[in-house]
Formats: C-alpha cells, sequence, structure tokens
C-alpha cells in the first residue's frame, strides 16, 4: 500500500509540473497556475519527508506566492510527510480541510447506468472549442456558484492541451450544461479523476454518479490502471464508492491562515 501511495504523490508531482509553472523552493515545490489565481490552482508539494528547520524555506515558499499575487497553500499526502502539518501550523498556516484520497482499478470499477434524460458528450482535443468553454465555465460554476464566470481563451486553450491525453465529460439536462468531470492525462499508468461538480439546481438526482462512472470507463478503455481522486466530503466519498472507488490514505490542505477562505470541493451530485 506504501508503494501505491507513493505513486500516487509522484503522479501528483509530475502532473502539476506539466500543467503549472513549477518553482522550486527546497524542500518543497511551489506550483502556479499561470493565469488563474483560484485558490485551488495554486499550491505547494512538500519534496519528500520534511527534516530539520524549514523556517527560512518556508519565508521564501510565502515570497513567491506573494510575487505571484497567490495565497500560500499546500496539498499533499499527510503518511508521507508526518512532520510537516504541525511545523505549518507553528508558522501560521491552517488547516483547510483533510481530504480521503480515494483510488479505483478495472477490477474494482463498477458501471453505473445514465438516468434517463442526461446527455453525456466525451470531449477530446479535437472538440469544438465552444463545447469546450462551456465545459470550463460549467466546471467554474459548480465549484464557484456565487462567482460570475465565463470561461477565457486561455482557458479553454489549457483544456485542449490537457485533452490530448486526458479526457473530459460534459453533461446536459434538456439541453442545460449540468455537470462536469474529467481524467488527467495518464503517466506511468495512473490518471487522476478531478473537476467532479454539478450545478446547484441539478444537485440530488444521481447525475454526478453517472458522470463519474462515465469518465472512469473513458480512463480505463485508455489503459490507465490506477485512477485516483480526493475528496472532503462524506457524501460524495459514498458517490464515488458506488462506482468503485475506495480509500487508501488522507490528503491535508493546509492555508496560510490570515486568509479568510479556503477551497471547497463541490460535492458531484
Amino acid at each position: 500500500m506504501t508503494n501505491l501511495i507513493e505513486r500516487l504523490q509522484s503522479y501528483m508531482r509530475r502532473s502539476a509540473v506539466s500543467r503549472y509553472e513549477a518553482i522550486p523552493v527546497p524542500p518543497f515545490t511551489v506550483f502556479i497556475h499561470p493565469f488563474d489565481a483560484l485558490i485551488y490552482l495554486n499550491y505547494a508539494i512538500p519534496d519528500g519527508p520534511i527534516l530539520g528547520d524549514v523556517r527560512e524555506p518556508l519565508r521564501r515558499l510565502r515570497a513567491e506566492f506573494q510575487k505571484k499575487g497567490r495565497v500560500p497553500r499546500f496539498e499533499y499526502v499527510s503518511e508521507l510527510a508526518p512532520a510537516l502539518a504541525d511545523t505549518l501550523l507553528a508558522a501560521g498556516f491552517r488547516q483547510e480541510a483533510e481530504a480521503r484520497l480515494m483510488v479505483c482499478t478495472r477490477e474494482s470499477f463498477t458501471p453505473v447506468a445514465v438516468p434517463e434524460g442526461p446527455v453525456l458528450s466525451v470531449l477530446t482535443s479535437g472538440s469544438p472549442r465552444e463545447e469546450v468553454r462551456t465545459f470550463c465555465t460549467t466546471a467554474r460554476r459548480g465549484f464557484s456558484p456565487d462567482e460570475p464566470y465565463e470561461a477565457t481563451e486561455e482557458d479553454v486553450s489549457k483544456m485542449l492541451e490537457d485533452l490530448r491525453e486526458g479526457r473530459a465529460v460534459l453533461g446536459r439536462v434538456e439541453g442545460q450544461p449540468a455537470m462536469v468531470g474529467m481524467f488527467t492525462p495518464p503517466s506511468e499508468g495512473i490518471a487522476e479523476l478531478g473537476g467532479v461538480a454539478t450545478i446547484e439546481r441539478f444537485r440530488k438526482r444521481g447525475l454526478g454518479t453517472a458522470l463519474t462512472s462515465r469518465v472512469a470507463q473513458e480512463a480505463f478503455e485508455r489503459g490507465v490502471e490506477v485512477l485516483f481522486l480526493s475528496t472532503i466530503s462524506e457524501e460524495a466519498g459514498r458517490i464515488y464508492e458506488r462506482v468503485g472507488f475506495r480509500f487508501v490514505t488522507r490528503m491535508l490542505f493546509m492555508v496560510e491562515g490570515s486568509h479568510p477562505e479556503g477551497a471547497m470541493l463541490p460535492v458531484p451530485g
């Protein structure tokens, strides 16, 4: 199990390097989204177990976040850096959330049928830009329902890059965008299921379960061996369990204490 957990954390680092600006601040690496300051798109990951005094690295880490106009924040598998949480708390961070890290394999995958009514569309790098724009806008509104938002050209271009190897699924109800999800480009047989969100008025209908199932199906058909996700919601965890995801360990999300709000991941619906 430890080997699997280490593989998952290594994948997270590789994936972040491919998508974000990576700034080494040993024993950490800071990952900065190229144009979006949304809090959960900018974070640091420890390079390994934390030993010794890290006050100076944390000072430099904070400076890098501030230089980019971002909030200092960490996302990491807690058992691989067990002393880090206390170190960060003492340095003025606070625990934003504790997430369940869950995995699904071809063997554990349990397909769920799409209920009558919704239509699911698979997006690739060859999909029309307007369809990808709708996906990006729906995803953001699912995560931040009170934020007025329309996807930009940069959002669309970045998503199309991710879709060269990954896939996304957009669900509509009566023609209206309702839910989204995707899996990230695979590496060494691993991919992450992320961005699963349902617009508020379409929640509590089982749509998120069907969409998660379709994303997982697409991943396994394209050679993924282990699909993982993280969720801070017990309700969402039960939804993912229906599709065959199983708990393996926990992740911590730590944010600078002066920031009033943390990232809140939506329930899939």
